[in-house]
């Protein structure tokens, strides 16, 4: 097959192979940690170029300021890079991934590919075994991507979060899943052939190659997108549970993978670890907003409480409320780890002393967290969160940009809002502030209020008078309210005049920091009116997918021209 054969090996013949068997999965484990080196290297030259630039931006008449053009080249080649990235960043077909994905992915499959083909000459089940071993040399940090932990290393190497780390954990996961297909179909290719499948069949270690081959393959069908949209209960406990259990399975498969096994337990135990440092126990009050299908949940801080230092742009994780205390218990422990969905932070928790998060009420988690809070009428109750999680402490310094535009739709403002805040909060750091712009389109008019709620409150959201959020109202409000999308059927109660007023009549009466305008954003507009104003802007979306890819979109074209755009899409993919 291929022009390999079933060759009889000397003892000598032996020991080459095992040696060699050994090198190149070593190499293909060394690769990961070239890829995360060049990271690092990428983050310095990147830093290089920023000072360069910033040395090149008129600022005060100097003297000793270079000509303009002798970085001319450097903002020419920081053009270049960026026009790259954000070819990169394009899907190949809308939901099979981006450029970026396809090219790393296809590159480093075959890079793996490689490494197994390799000074193996004719030899079949040399071939046949380096697929396993050079699948296996991958395990840890395939494992490693998955860590969801404000202390995991490589978030820190990489600058990315684990949201971010999501799409190159898939990648290799897939990769792996290939390596060790090849690995179990060479094998009983050569078992068939050689007669040896009945014997060979009631082996220890094919019964449990069998087993973990079979693992593998409900693991990769259960992450499909399709199957995580049907039910994301099913693939997330499923993927826990399997990824666990196949460890042990590959462990007393064969033993020369078990250096690399160990490293996946290594990594498995720091995860649990470093999970229950983020686990945090607190008291709080679960609430519907009125004309909507929101919950608002609010954890007023204790003075001292770390939570008080976390920043705009984290979001957390809300582990299933029951309404009663969280014991020790297997269950109660499991539901802690495992009920859980992510909340943005909604407040700015050192102004505020409280975390607010809201969500819409859908299936799961969030549909258990709505049933209880009409059964509580906000009697304060034990909740538990897990993070802080998110970008933040990978943010440039916003200061420097001379425009930022933060877009959202929906519940996105609970990560924009915070956002918003600081920056109009942040005191004046050089000659000029930048020019903040927000944008936010929602539904009906009451999903704002728990920005801006009915007593017009001072302290309800830091507005300027200079830079009003501007609400789009895509949808009249009135008394038909739903609780679901168009599937739950429950009426809200409305229990304020405000939510029966017509639109034309809320327009007229807008509240404090909100300019409203009726149906959607023209944001091809609002973009070029941004981007024209500024040479360095920073642009943030927080919202449905479309919205994301309307205005990147449009930020494309500027980005063509020459415009310098920090951007960022927080979503949640898991």
């Amino acid at each position: 097959m291929f022009g390999y054969e079933f060759v009889t090996l000397n003892d000598d013949q032996k020991h080459e192979r095992r040696t060699l068997l050994e090198f190149y999965p070593f190499i293909g484990f060394l690769s990961t940690l070239v890829i995360l080196a060049c990271f690092q290297l990428g983050y310095f030259v990147t830093w290089l170029t920023r000072q360069g630039l910033e040395y090149e931006r008129p600022k005060s008449p100097s003297f000793n300021r270079r000509s303009p053009d002798k970085w001319t080249w450097l903002k020419t080649s920081s053009q270049n890079v960026e026009r790259i990235r954000w070819w990169l960043r394009k899907p190949v077909i809308r939901g099979w991934g981006t450029r970026a994905e396809w090219i790393g992915g296809t590159g480093w499959t075959l890079w793996l590919l490689c490494l197994s083909a390799a000074q193996t000459g004719n030899d079949y089940l040399h071939l046949t075994k380096r697929f396993g071993i050079i699948g296996a040399s991958q395990l840890p940090i395939h494992y490693l991507l998955a860590m969801r932990s404000p202390y995991s290393p490589i978030q820190y190497i990489t600058c990315m979060s684990h949201e971010q780390l999501k799409s190159p954990h898939q990648i290799l996961g897939r990769i792996i899943y290939l390596l060790f297909a090849l690995h179990a179909l060479f094998y009983t290719n050569f078992f068939v052939l050689s007669g040896l499948l009945a014997k060979r069949i009631l082996d220890k270690d094919v019964i449990l190659g069998l087993a973990s081959i079979t693992l593998f393959t409900v693991l990769s069908t259960t992450a499909l997108g399709f199957v995580r949209r049907w039910s994301y209960r099913l693939f997330y406990i499923s993927h826990i549970t399997i990824a666990n259990t196949v460890i042990i399975t590959l462990f007393f498969h064969v033993s020369h993978i078990r250096p690399y096994l160990w490293g996946v337990i290594i990594i498995n135990g720091a995860h649990l670890v470093f999970r229950s440092f983020s686990l945090r126990k607190y008291s709080g009050t679960i609430t519907l907003l009125p004309g909507t299908n929101l919950v608002q949940v609010r954890i007023p801080l204790p003075p001292g409480d770390p939570a008080l230092k976390w920043k705009y742009g984290q979001h957390v994780y809300l582990s299933r409320p029951t309404g009663k205390p969280y014991t020790n218990s297997i269950h109660d422990q499991y539901v802690l780890r495992t009920h859980t969905n992510p909340f943005s932070i909604a407040s700015l928790p050192s102004i505020d002393h409280e975390l607010l998060l809201v969500s819409r009420t859908l299936n799961g988690t969030t549909r258990k967290t709505s049933d209880l809070a009409k059964s509580l009428s906000s009697t304060p109750i034990p909740l538990a969160i897990e993070g802080p999680y998110g970008h933040a402490r990978h943010l440039p310094d916003l200061s420097t940009f001379d425009s930022i535009l933060l877009v959202a739709g929906g519940v996105g403002a609970t990560y924009t809002m915070p956002l918003y805040r600081s920056l109009l909060a942040a005191p004046p750091t050089g000659p000029s502030t930048p020019d903040v712009h927000f944008i936010w389109s929602v539904r009906k008019l009451a999903e704002t209020y728990w920005v801006f709620p009915a007593d017009h409150a001072e302290e309800a959201v830091a507005a300027s008078e200079d830079a009003p959020v501007q609400v789009f109202v895509t949808q009249p409000a009135g008394p038909d309210l739903r609780a679901g999308d168009g599937g739950a059927g429950e009426e809200i109660e409305l229990t304020e005049d405000q939510h029966l007023l017509s639109l034309e009549e809320q327009m007229e009466r807008p509240r404090k920091g909100m300019v409203l305008k009726a149906g959607r954003p023209n944001v091809a507009a609002i973009v070029d009116e941004v981007l024209s104003k500024g040479d360095r802007v920073a642009v943030f979306v927080c919202g449905p997918t479309g919205l994301a890819e309307t205005v990147s979109g449009c930020v494309e074209r500027w980005v063509e021209r020459g415009s310098e755009v920090y951007w960022h899409d927080e979503a949640f993919g898991w």
